[in-house]
């Protein structure tokens, strides 16, 4: 049975960032997370924004989303690399 090609290519650059000791997220187009306590998030490596309300942020990424809920939340910086939340957060979720 032949494996798809997106799975060796994926193989391919784990096995390369553990050889060169290069960063997963960079070569595997993972989002980083940076948290400042649960006042402030920096999410680096996002698509786009799905949902943007005071209760709730989406972040769509290559493989899931991410969904930051709590309170009063802000976004407060946004380029195309990264995004910055800052408010009350009371969880981070990963949906596939």
């Amino acid at each position: 049975m032949k494996r798809k090609p997106h799975k060796e290519s994926k193989r391919f650059r784990e096995r390369l960032s553990d050889t060169f000791a290069i960063p997963e997220d960079i070569l595997l187009d993972l989002p980083r997370i940076t948290a400042g306590g649960n006042r402030e998030l920096e999410i680096e490596n996002y698509k786009n924004v799905l949902e943007y309300l005071d209760s709730s942020i989406q972040l769509n990424c290559k493989d899931y989303v991410i969904k930051i809920c709590g309170k009063k939340l802000e976004i407060t910086a946004i380029t195309d690399e990264s995004v910055c939340i800052r408010g009350v957060i009371s969880s981070i979720s990963f949906i596939r």
